[in-house]
Order: C-alpha cells, then structure tokens, then sequence
C-alpha cells in the first residue's frame, strides 16, 4: 500500500489526532446500481481487526481489509475553517 499526502494534509491530521481512517462506503438506491467511494475520518477505527495500519511519519492511517493493497491512496485536505476534511482516491500502483 502507497499512500500520498501533501504537508497541509499531514498537518491536519495532525492537528485531529494523528489517526485516519479510510474505508469503503456504498450508496445503494432503488433505480441504480450501488456506488462504492472511500471516506476519510480523522479518526481510530473501533473494529482495529478490519484494518491494515500503516505510519506514515508520526501518522497512523487506518485502511479498512477490503481496499486492495496493490492500490496507491492519495489523500488530500480541502474546505475552509471549520468545513474541512480529507479526501481519499486510489489509483493503480504503476
């Protein structure tokens, strides 16, 4: 697993704690097919077994099992003031 964060991201997360936690969401509806995205919540997971941990210099980020470790996750910190928050992509290692 690769993951990527610029310096204003670390900080945040640094500023929350020093914990992320990505894992998948799906968003199921009547009329179409669910949809899977990553969250990021700045935050230690309560189910620690249903996540690989990875540091990331004084950073612990929590990856739930089902994201495929061959991935590269990139996060990245956007809002403003209090409306901030991490989010996380994951593109094929190359």
């Amino acid at each position: 697993m690769n993951i990527e964060l610029d310096e204003q991201a670390k900080r945040w997360i640094e500023s929350k704690g020093n914990h992320l936690t990505v894992k998948n969401v799906e968003v199921k509806g009547c009329c179409f097919v669910g949809v899977q995205e990553l969250v990021a919540i700045p935050k230690k997971p309560k189910a620690l077994e249903r996540y690989n941990q990875y540091k990331v210099d004084t950073l612990s980020i929590y990856v739930h099992k089902n994201i495929n470790s061959d991935e590269k996750i990139h996060l990245k910190l956007s809002g403003i003031g209090l409306l901030k928050s991490i989010s996380a992509n994951v593109s094929a290692i190359i």
